[in-house]
């Protein structure tokens, strides 16, 4: 997981000169666990990338994926929604926006920042205040 700040760039809606933070994750491929699909079978690297304001609520909602990164709460194996293929990584129960404008995964979305932090407190990761 890596993470920049791109100040002459936002998140639609959200007007500009907030800047927006851009969350890279790169995941090694690999073979399943026993909590996986299909034990034993080998799985291909991704890389996704995902988008915060770069403000307050960005930013301690950055802290809080962070938490679940570094958990193994953001993806899982599976068949990808998309492709339909097995055996992919995939995104798990934590939403991420993968686009700053437009569509159902991008900006503008008013509820995304409470939303997100519903579903970190779901997945049992503490509140910004307390990491």
């Amino acid at each position: 997981m890596k993470i920049c700040i791109n100040s002459t760039s936002y998140c639609s809606g959200l007007g500009q000169g907030v800047g927006e933070i851009i969350i890279r994750y790169t995941i090694q491929g690999g073979i399943q666990q026993s909590y996986h699909e299909n034990p034993g079978v080998r799985f291909s690297a991704i890389t996704r990338t995902a988008y915060l304001p770069n403000d307050e609520g960005g930013k301690q909602l950055l802290k809080r994926l962070k938490y679940a990164f570094l958990r193994g709460l953001t993806f899982t194996i599976g068949t990808s929604l998309t492709s339909g293929q097995p055996n992919q990584v995939t995104w798990a129960s934590i939403h991420h926006k993968t686009s700053t404008s437009g569509g159902t995964h991008g900006y503008p979305d008013p509820s995304y920042i409470g939303n997100c932090n519903e579903e970190l407190d779901n997945a049992g990761v503490p509140k910004a205040n307390e990491l």
